[in-house]
């Protein structure tokens, strides 16, 4: 069960949920893959210095994209009937909430290549809760429209 899932409210359900483009995790295997295909290729020849010296060199590059995979599957980005909700962490949760009526504006950042393959970075800006910024997020646009969709629906229920 999702941690978004786990803090709704009795009245409260989740509209919609994102996470991250498929670059970002094509990213995630560019950074590991070296390392894991010189592991598995380095057992069948019982590693020669060689192989030894390029292990540890896509070793560094290994980690960071080991802990760039534990962040993508931490994170949960979803929009509730009553908030915006970003959660990271797997062992120690972040959570960075934002009532959907104290929302002030939603902004877009989309370069050439995020209009081409469809991610982008989003920014909500609240009233006292600061700046919430998701990088690398998939169909932004998307979400935005998602978040206004539900502030609407938010006021014509208070009506």
């Amino acid at each position: 069960m999702s941690y978004v899932s786990r803090t709704l409210g009795k009245s409260e359900s989740i509209l919609f949920s994102t996470g991250y483009h498929w670059l970002y995790w094509v990213g995630v295997a560019l950074l590991a893959g070296p390392f894991l295909a010189l592991l598995i290729l380095g057992t069948v020849e019982l590693f020669p210095a060689r192989d030894i010296f390029l292990l540890i060199l896509a070793f560094v590059p290994f980690c960071y994209g080991a802990y760039r995979f534990v962040h993508g599957i931490a994170l949960e980005i979803a929009v509730t009937s009553d908030r915006f909700v970003k959660k990271s962490g797997l062992v120690s949760i972040k959570s960075e909430e934002v009532s959907l009526d104290k929302i002030e504006e939603v902004s877009v950042e989309e370069s050439i290549l995020g209009r081409i393959f469809g991610f982008g970075t989003i920014f909500v800006h609240g009233t006292g809760a600061g700046e919430i910024r998701v990088p690398m997020l998939k169909d932004p646009v998307n979400l935005r429209r998602q978040i206004q969709t539900a502030r609407e629906q938010l006021k014509h229920k208070g009506e």
